[in-house]
């Protein structure tokens, strides 16, 4: 009873909105992969203005987002595409919330790399000591074991800073 409530004031929301010419961020996202799914012109017109597409925090993109950096950045003849370069860690990810999902991340790098390109990860930490390091590794690496599209693997960080800390440093 309370779901059939809940969803039919949804309902009258989104209505409400739509007739006042207001759109959530939900409803820009999805009606731009609609607007590029149903006319592909659209899809090469907005690839033909860019050279180079950057994605950053990545790690906190949802279906509807990764359908719109596909159809940019991975679809169409391929010399009409612009480069793609990703960033994105998905130990990260905070978004969960509003969708954002490890499994779309997985799925669409995954597709990247099947498709020529390259996945680097950084490894050198320039802000904490030794120890602190040896402390994640001793307490983390254990427990973060990778499970797909639920939690990304441990990737161990090699420390570049030595010497006694200064005030308010780690």
């Amino acid at each position: 009873m309370v779901e059939i409530k809940l969803s039919s004031l949804a309902a009258a929301v989104e209505e409400r909105l739509r007739t006042s010419g207001v759109e959530t961020f939900a409803a820009l996202l999805r009606d731009t992969r609609a607007l590029m799914e149903r006319h592909p012109h659209v899809a090469r017109r907005i690839r033909a203005g860019i050279d180079q597409l950057l994605v950053d925090e990545f790690q906190d993109t949802d279906d509807v987002q990764c359908a719109i950096v596909r159809g940019i950045a991975l679809e169409g003849e391929p010399d009409e595409r612009p480069g793609l370069f990703l960033v994105g860690d998905p130990r990260q990810s905070i978004y969960g919330w509003r969708s954002a999902e490890l499994r779309a991340y997985d799925a669409f790098a995954t597709r990247i790399e099947t498709e020529g390109g390259a996945r680097l990860f950084l490894t050198r930490n320039f802000r904490s000591r030794p120890a602190v390091r040896d402390w994640v590794r001793r307490c983390i690496a254990p427990v973060m074991q990778r499970r797909a599209g639920v939690q990304p693997a441990f990737h161990d960080l090699h420390t570049q800073r030595t010497g006694a800390c200064g005030p308010g440093e780690v």
